[in-house]
């Protein structure tokens, strides 16, 4: 009949085949995911121009605290470890940047290659120690190490004792030139370096090496009747957590200019711990959102309720491990998950 458009997909033009389009609805959730991480990189990308100076230093602070949520996520969700030293790390790391800084050179990036390496070796340190332990060992292990680097730092007059230790704003190569306010430098600075940072996981998470430590994490026993060495493969984990950890704590005192023994308390240690919880350990992309929304929920509820707003982060967390044991991320999957399937979120 004239006027009438065949709809069904058999219809083809000079022998060619047919081409069926999937349903509206199907390809707008398909789409989704990639839109949803373009909204995310539009919104980090723009902070500096819509956020006033005191949430944007908030929101640098909660990226630096995502680098290190990340790092230790590879040992708690990838690797099997719980870990309650990693405020050594993190002191490491900032006060060889510091002392780097008062010493010999301002230079940032020169600053996180040295806490790298310190990093590295002291998680070397600490692994050949501890991994021969596991669960509750090797977690008291790691804080007895952190808690003897807390001692050396008050006790040392070389990093500055209980009054801590002053450095100079780090001169940032490419950024410090550019007349920008310091905040915002900063800001892409320390964005920069969390974006490779967060590569660099993704990278080894994907890797024939985090499928070992996802095994030896499962099945350590089978992983080592297989070829493994289960310590060689759990001693790499921690000499790279140790690593960016050591590296988040020279973004800490390069942002701050100031690193204090107060940095390598055990609270500094449960707070990543809480924060790779609350995002999911199995996820880096949960570590980091969980990093930055405690970031700012600490900044913010302190602020509004005073010494109150532990209460609150006490009930998120219990609530969080109570109804979403795999935190976040575990949430964001069985969202995307329900819609996939068509069905109610």
């Amino acid at each position: 009949m004239t006027g009438t458009v065949s709809t069904t997909p058999a219809a083809s033009v000079a022998g060619s085949p047919a081409v069926t389009l999937p349903p509206a609805h199907s390809r707008l959730r398909a789409a989704l995911p990639p839109l949803a991480f373009g909204l995310v990189v539009l919104i980090i990308g723009t902070a500096p121009y819509w956020l006033d100076a005191y949430s944007l230093d908030v929101l640098t602070l909660g990226l630096t605290y995502g680098l290190m949520a990340m790092a230790l996520a590879l040992l708690i969700g990838f690797t099997g470890l719980p870990s309650l030293g990693h405020s050594a790390f993190l002191g490491l790391g900032a006060y060889s940047a510091g002392l780097l800084a008062v010493h010999t050179t301002d230079n940032a990036l020169v600053g996180l290659v040295l806490a790298a390496v310190v990093g590295a070796a002291a998680a070397a340190v600490v692994g050949a120690l501890s991994l021969r332990t596991h669960g509750v060992f090797f977690l008291m292990l790691t804080l007895a190490f952190a808690e003897i680097i807390r001692q050396i730092a008050i006790k040392s007059s070389f990093t500055g004792g209980d009054n801590g230790l002053s450095v100079p704003a780090p001169h940032i190569p490419l950024l410090s030139s550019t007349g920008l306010p310091q905040v915002v430098t900063v800001y892409w600075y320390v964005l920069a370096v969390v974006a490779v940072g967060y590569v660099v996981l993704s990278v080894v998470v994907r890797s024939p090496f985090g499928k070992a430590l996802v095994g030896v994490r499962d099945n350590p026993h089978r992983m080592a009747a297989i070829g493994y060495s289960v310590v060689t493969v759990r001693l790499r984990a921690v000499m790279l957590s140790g690593a960016l950890t050591a590296v988040g704590g020279a973004l800490l005192v390069q942002k701050d200019t100031l690193v204090a023994p107060t940095a390598l308390t055990p609270d500094a240690s449960v707070l990543l711990l809480v924060m790779v919880l609350v995002g999911g350990a199995r996820s880096l992309t949960g570590a980091l959102v969980g990093a930055v929304g405690m970031v700012f929920l600490r900044s913010f509820t302190s602020s509004w309720l005073g010494e109150a707003w532990l209460l609150v982060e006490g009930v998120l967390f219990v609530s969080v491990v109570y109804f979403m044991p795999s935190g976040l991320a575990g949430l964001a999957a069985t969202v995307r998950s329900r819609i996939r399937r068509g069905g109610p979120a």
